[in-house]
């Protein structure tokens, strides 16, 4: 899959994997290869660097992303999953169990798109139904049973859009949730690593510290749904995207984000280790610095945190401070 925005690097790196092809030891070709490659790197600074947010979202979804299992496999010396919600179904739609990383156990789960057409159908492309959510609420359980710290991928344009699914408690499945990360006394570490989409997401990333790749989103609308509904123009989507502040660098400006990890020039599609990497030495990291603090203070310092987003201050006035009568 190429992005519209992508085509001027992969015309360039398709002229250059022709000229090694026909190079041999000619001087002449050897040099213009040279020229090409960089004109190339000129390229995907230009472009990558300056992507608007919906070129972003666009990124966020490209298909060879790193998924739920590249992760797991990295993060992970291992994994034992678990299935079903203990009502009678089971959502491959999000995937779940008990990890060891590092020294430390953990319950890892995350979101599951599919690496192909019928594996993309079968988890339905990311969106979880309630049976998914409470397979998730059953591993938050766990983990305070346990004693162990929780670690979730999200990837999720959202929720199920399906009657079926609001018939069979969608929202309440999304609610329970939100209620057991809010109140579990055991670290909380999400990572966004493509789309974060509405509920969806939200049901996976109420935690002690969220994290986001560069490229990645967080919503509680699609950026062409916000257009369908307030400018009733599905193509206005790119202006609706700029409107919304989506963008991993608008919400750690925020302060619903906590940190942003740069990815690799092109994405992280184009150098996936890079991206694998990056993510594993910040979940690490942040568990590490959880792991001292005792439950209570990391109940206390969640709901704070949670308070904090989406205070208005005055001019003068210092963020976070409490005004008269508070």
């Amino acid at each position: 899959m190429i992005l519209e925005f992508e085509k001027p690097v992969r015309e360039l790196e398709a002229r250059i994997a022709e000229l090694h092809r026909l190079a041999g030891p000619n001087a002449e070709l050897q040099e213009e290869i040279s020229r090409l490659e960089d004109a190339l790197d000129a390229a995907k600074r230009r472009i990558y660097s300056n992507l608007t947010p919906y070129q972003r979202v666009q990124v966020a979804r490209h298909p060879d992303r790193p998924d739920f299992d590249r992760y797991r496999d990295a993060l992970a010396d291992d994994f034992y999953e678990l299935s079903g919600d203990r009502l009678g179904a089971d959502d491959p739609a999000v995937r779940g169990g008990l990890a060891k990383i590092g020294s430390r156990s953990v319950v890892l789960l995350g979101h599951e798109k599919g690496d192909d057409v019928n594996s993309r159908v079968k988890s339905n492309f990311g969106m979880a139904h309630p049976e998914g959510y409470r397979k998730a609420g059953r591993l938050y359980d766990l983990a305070e049973r346990l004693e162990l710290p929780i670690v979730s991928l999200i990837d999720t344009p959202g929720a199920a859009p399906a009657r079926a699914a609001e018939e069979r408690g969608q929202a309440w499945a999304i609610s329970a949730d939100l209620m057991a990360l809010a109140r579990v006394p055991v670290p909380v570490v999400a990572v966004v690593i493509g789309e974060g989409g509405s509920g969806g997401a939200l049901a996976m990333c109420l935690a002690d510290h969220v994290v986001m790749l560069e490229n990645s989103y967080l919503s509680v609308i699609a950026p062409e749904a916000c257009a369908s509904i307030i400018f009733r123009d599905e193509k206005r989507a790119p202006e609706a995207a700029e409107a919304m502040k989506i963008t991993a660098r608008d919400l750690l400006a925020h302060g619903i984000a906590d940190e942003v990890l740069p990815e690799p020039l092109g994405g992280a599609h184009n150098e996936p280790e890079a991206a694998v990497e990056a993510v594993v030495r910040a979940i690490e990291g942040t568990l590490s610095k959880l792991s001292r603090l005792g439950p209570e203070s990391l109940v206390k310092n969640r709901y704070e945190r949670y308070r904090r987003i989406g205070t208005h201050v005055t001019e003068g006035e210092m963020a976070g401070t409490r005004g008269p009568g508070e």
